[in-house]
């Protein structure tokens, strides 16, 4: 190898600065991922950290051929584990991820840390897949951040500080935004690859197809949003009447209820006359919860969805095809029940519905037929059972333990419960008292936000209610849980715990100052925002907006407004980016100009290509008297010439700046 090849072959080795610079952005790229993949990944990235910093101490030598092929192939074993052979998009996210640390350890050349670079930016878009929020978004820019930085140092001759790295990335990205938004705005839309479902064993919020004791008391403890909803301006529901069903149970074992899909329930009839004032609309945003339910106040006629198929079911819930694994705006329009028709119920029906299974709760089961020899009215049983909750039963978060018996040991025995308890025993009295009924499960209330007028449901507004058959009426709303604590209704969860039960939903934050509640406000508002003008930024919406814009969405008109507005962005860059650099240059280049023109009024010209030190000896040799400052002008320009770091050029600057003027 000649010296020129070897000299090049040295450039393209990486530096101290730019090794650094590349573990950082593969840190912060990758670390929202990790936070979501099995535990090894995390130490195989530890692993490959440390042998690759050995590795350029001079400490280790880069792995050979066969030990990256175990390393991979132990991976591969591990990854194969942890998914169970599973093909999924967070299977192939795990992938990306381990290739991406074990390339890490192939880094030696200036190529190899592009490469690096590239799959980043890949692992970047990745973290989308877990998370959209804005928030998310604005990591996922930091980390688009960091990468640019690291690619910056792979061509710099002399380190730069810190601030001035950030500096020209962030330069770089702001100068890419109009060019985003443009390609956003225009570019045809397709389903998001977020839409893909995860790993089915991925961890799921909300409640489940079945409801046990503690089940609810168990998912208010959880943190986070369970949907928001916007009234659009129009009529918006008392908080008592806001009950947004999820799901139907109508199968009772004797101590936990279930779905039962081997049958169908009579549907309601819409009247064929219905006035406007009668039907509500609102929108919908439910965040993913991995479950195919979604939520409607009761009962909804007609659901759209631009991005998701969606439906009404028998029981007047919505469901949707395939669990929901992102976020999902939809709009429903429902019905007051007493605005719609019932169908009788048939004797199977009947019998489903008043069904209990044999060998449990006796003492429940004697007290519905006591009741029942008093009454056959089911609005007359109704009233006594409600009335016998508010007597002496007790709304808690901490019930005590129930046994076998489980509704037996509740209304006999501890009477303290939470709204599960409340509503399975209230079913399970009804139905052996001959009335059918079924448990519904859901949310209830929720928490206004006045900064962008919607409605925020969190887990801790999980709740569990029951719906009786009435000859002539239908499936009627009841809640045991407002005979106990009505507060828990009309007022939230809050207003029925125990200060001590508070915390243990608020997690220490129950005396929160008010500043801090606005903020929290603020920033779910500026997340809501993001949600619904962004992340539901669809095809359907496009459309809608391109025919606003253009008069249509025909690809010709796409095309032509592509090309437009990119000319108009380059035009625009042009004229203030790139023609003020020209006109401006570099602060060296100034100070040169400056002092060549200060040159000019002793006759002396600086020819094309010349450099300072030689005009400067030119210059010494017409003004003698300036030879002492044209001599120190000349080394100075020479040691910038060959310095390996900034400090000398800016000696030069001052320099050309203190040159000596000629008289006037």
């Amino acid at each position: 190898m000649d010296s020129s090849s070897a000299a090049v072959a040295q450039q393209n080795l990486l530096r101290h600065q730019s090794l650094l610079w590349l573990i950082a952005a593969q840190g912060a790229v990758i670390l929202p991922l990790l936070l979501r993949l099995p535990l090894w990944l995390w130490l195989l990235w530890l692993g490959a950290l440390v042998w690759r910093l050995r590795i350029h101490a001079g400490k280790f030598n880069y792995p050979s051929s066969i030990s990256k092929l175990l390393l991979s192939g132990l991976c591969l074993g591990a990854l194969i584990f942890s998914y169970r052979g599973a093909l999924g998009v967070q299977a192939m996210v795990a992938f990306l991820v381990f290739a991406f640390v074990l390339k890490l350890l192939e880094l030696r050349t200036r190529k190899d840390a592009l490469v690096l670079l590239f799959i980043g930016f890949i692992a970047v878009a990745a973290q989308f897949l877990f998370v959209q929020s804005l928030w998310a978004t604005l990591y996922a820019i930091a980390s688009c951040l960091v990468l640019i930085c690291a690619w910056q140092t792979l061509y710099l001759s002399r380190p730069l500080s810190l601030p001035a790295q950030f500096k020209g990335s962030s330069a770089l990205l702001v100068q890419a935004i109009p060019l985003m938004v443009v390609m956003f705005v225009i570019i045809p839309r397709i389903g998001p690859l977020w839409r893909t479902p995860l790993f089915q064993g991925a961890a799921q919020t909300g409640f489940s197809d079945s409801l046990a004791p503690g089940d609810i008391g168990n998912l208010v403890r959880a943190k986070g949003t369970a949907f928001r909803v916007n009234f659009n301006g129009g009529q918006t529901p008392p908080v008592s009447g806001m009950y947004w069903r999820g799901l139907v149970l109508d199968s009772f074992d004797g101590r936990a209820w279930r779905l039962n899909s081997q049958w169908q329930r009579p549907r309601a009839i819409k009247p064929e006359q219905t006035s406007a004032a009668d039907i509500l609309h609102y929108e919908m945003m439910v965040e993913p919860h991995h479950y195919q339910w979604l939520f409607a106040l009761a009962e909804p006629v007609k659901i759209s969805s631009m991005s998701f198929p969606a439906g009404i079911t028998q029981d007047g819930l919505i469901a949707t095809r395939q669990p929901l694994s992102a976020r999902l705006q939809y709009s429903v329009a429902s019905m007051a029940a007493s605005s719609l028709q019932w169908p009788e119920l048939s004797a199977q029906q009947h019998r489903q519905l008043t069904s209990l299974p044999q060998g449990y709760n006796p003492q429940t089961l004697a007290l519905a037929a006591s009741w029942r020899q008093e009454t056959s009215s089911p609005l007359a049983l109704i009233a006594k059972a409600l009335a016998w909750y508010q007597q002496s039963f007790y709304y808690t978060l901490q019930p005590a333990l129930l046994g076998k018996h489980s509704v037996d040991d509740f209304l006999f025995t501890t009477k303290r419960g939470f709204c599960e308890h409340f509503a399975s025993s209230f079913a399970v009295l009804m139905r052996a008292a001959g009335v059918p009924a079924r448990v519904v499960v859901g949310y209830q209330g929720g928490t206004y936000n006045a900064l962008e007028d919607y409605w925020l449901v969190t887990q801790a507004d999980a709740h569990a209610w029951v719906e009786v058959w009435l000859n002539g009426r239908g499936w009627q709303r009841v809640d045991p849980t407002s005979a106990v604590a009505p507060q828990r209704v009309e007022q939230g969860i809050n207003n029925a715990l125990t200060a001590t039960e508070r915390e243990l939903i608020a997690a220490g934050q129950l005396t929160a100052p008010a500043w801090l509640n606005s903020l929290r406000q603020r920033l779910d508002a500026t997340n809501y925002l993001w949600s619904r003008w962004v992340l539901s930024y669809n095809a359907d919406k496009q459309k809608q907006l391109l025919q606003r814009l253009l008069g249509g969405g025909d690809p010709w008109r796409i095309g032509l407004a592509f090309i437009c507005l990119m000319s108009l962005l380059l035009a625009l860059y042009t004229l203030l980016v790139i023609r003020p650099k020209w006109q401006r240059g570099t602060p060296l280049q100034r100070a040169v100009n400056k002092f060549a023109r200060t040159c000019q009024r002793w006759d002396m010209h600086r020819k094309p290509n010349e450099s300072i030190a030689r005009f400067a000896m030119r210059l010494a040799v017409k003004q003698p008297e300036l030879a002492a400052s044209c001599q120190s002008l000349a080394e100075i320009s020479e040691r910038t010439l060959y310095a390996a770091d900034g400090h000398s050029e800016a000696d030069l600057i001052s320099a050309l700046r203190r040159f000596p003027k000629p008289a006037q």
